[in-house]
């Protein structure tokens, strides 16, 4: 079984999306927009048709998934979590993700971690970066 973090935004997820494949060494399985989707385009007025339908980033055996929501009503309670290989693997995606954003708690050794911070990227996702401990 996998459990996949599903991220939404208002209009930005596919530049979101190439930045994290970037960031976390993946590759853009999906990146489908409702123009492309047949049956999916009705009823979506002409400026949010390239919003994004479906995305999905695989990340070694794991994966990512978003898309732009029609009628967003903000992010608010959640916040993905990424525990890298190595503490400068971890400190290089805290700076990207961070590069734009705000930092909520630098990146630094904690009792549990010798590499951990939590950013707010330049779309508004949560990141919690995490290394071993």
């Amino acid at each position: 079984m996998k459990v996949v973090a599903n991220i939404d935004f208002d209009g930005d997820c596919r530049e979101a999306f190439t930045a994290y494949a970037d960031i976390l060494g993946g590759k853009i399985r999906a990146m489908i927009s409702h123009r492309e989707m047949p049956g999916m385009a009705e009823g979506v007025p002409e400026d949010r048709l390239d919003r994004i339908l479906h995305a999905w980033i695989d990340i070694g055996d794991q994966g990512l998934m978003g898309q732009d929501m029609q009628d967003f009503s903000g992010r608010k309670g959640y916040s993905v979590t990424v525990s890298a290989d190595s503490v400068d693997e971890a400190r290089r995606m805290f700076e990207a993700f961070s590069d734009g954003g705000t930092v909520i708690m630098p990146f630094g050794p904690q009792p549990w971690s010798q590499g951990f911070g939590l950013a707010t990227d330049r779309f508004g996702v949560t990141w919690v970066i995490d290394s071993p401990g």
